[in-house]
């Protein structure tokens, strides 16, 4: 949209009339504020010219004429790039755009809407090359510790225009640059293992019968025996530590006693006890409990008789021998038991 202006005044009012270089006006357009102000709708419907406006009255007539002159944002193909290449035969350039008006630069995003043309990379450098050394990859080390040694291939070649590699004598490369090494040292760090020291005792704690866990050091040294961080054994699969072995020692189990007699014949006081022992299975003599704590500990007293009697006092009196016989000794052992007293 574009506003053109007539700067008219009079009396009577004038009437205004609007041309293009001469004609009336055929184009999409509207008359604002009595004529004075013409909208031109789409600026692309008109090209470079002259407007004017005619104002007349009784008074006379006047004319003012004004230019329009239509700029538009365009892209520009310019300088090229850089040559990807400065001989072969894969050097190429690229055509690089700009966005102008009225022959100035301007941001890229003003010819957004604009069509970019299409660009054609451009070959260059299209020569033969210097001779030049190429080498290979480095093959694999020929150690993984200690020191090893790798080499690669090292040849004078030349790159023609056409892409083809073409041998030379190594004067002529030697002429341009020094020759690259062929052999290199490689993984000159020192060899570690993983050592472990002897294994512990096959004594406990026990897990099982007659099987217990034994246990030994693991540590980093180099093949010469010094001690070095673990870290640098990391990366080797590490020895265990620990590992179950059979031993006579865990050879145990819980002994039992037959439970004694009920300290009632009825009522909630009746009590019975029995002895529990960690023996072995072979010997038969008592060992620490420790030993058979792999299987849970068989209980040393229950309840019994536990039935409704008719006389109270025949309760109490139940629960007062079997009290007696528990701090005499005589009923069960001290350690572990538990009852009414």
């Amino acid at each position: 949209t574009c506003f053109l202006g007539c700067a008219v005044d009079g009396h009577p009012i004038p009437n205004i009339t609007w041309l293009f270089s001469g004609k009336p006006l055929s184009q999409k357009h509207q008359l604002l504020a009595a004529g004075r102000i013409l909208q031109i709708l789409n600026v692309s419907d008109f090209t470079d010219g002259e407007f004017s406006c005619l104002a007349q009255n009784e008074a006379g007539l006047l004319t003012q004429v004004m230019s329009l002159a239509i700029q538009e944002y365009r892209w520009s193909v310019d300088k090229l790039t850089a040559c990807s290449a400065s001989c072969g035969h894969r050097g190429l350039q690229l055509p690089q755009l700009r966005c102008i008006l009225d022959g100035a630069k301007v941001n890229a995003s003003y010819c957004g809407e604009t069509p970019k043309p299409s660009l054609q990379p451009i070959a260059c450098n299209r020569r033969d090359c210097p001779s030049r050394w190429m080498v290979t990859s480095w093959s694999p080390c020929t150690r993984s510790c200690g020191g090893g040694i790798q080499t690669r291939r090292v040849t004078c070649q030349r790159l023609t225009a056409k892409g083809s590699s073409v041998p030379m004598s190594n004067e002529a490369c030697a002429q341009v640059s020094k020759r690259p090494v062929g052999t290199q040292n490689c993984n000159r760090q020192p060899c570690v293992e993983w050592a472990a020291s002897s294994w512990g005792q096959c004594n406990g704690p026990c897990i099982g019968p007659r099987l217990a866990v034994q246990h030994r050091q693991i540590f980093c040294q180099t093949k010469d025996g010094t001690s070095v961080s673990s870290d640098q054994c990391s990366s080797l699969p590490r020895p265990l530590s620990t590992q179950n072995c059979w031993t006579d020692v865990c050879g145990v189990h819980w002994r039992v006693s037959l439970w004694t007699i009920c300290t009632a014949t009825c009522g909630n006081y009746g009590f019975q006890s029995r002895r529990v022992d960690c023996v072995h299975i072979r010997t038969n003599k008592p060992v620490m409990e420790h030993h058979c704590s792999w299987r849970p500990r068989p209980a040393n007293w229950q309840r019994c008789n536990i039935t409704p009697c008719e006389n109270g006092t025949l309760l109490r009196e139940g629960e007062a021998e079997w009290c007696r016989s528990r701090k005499e000794g005589s009923v069960i052992s001290q350690k572990h038991s538990t009852g009414p007293c």
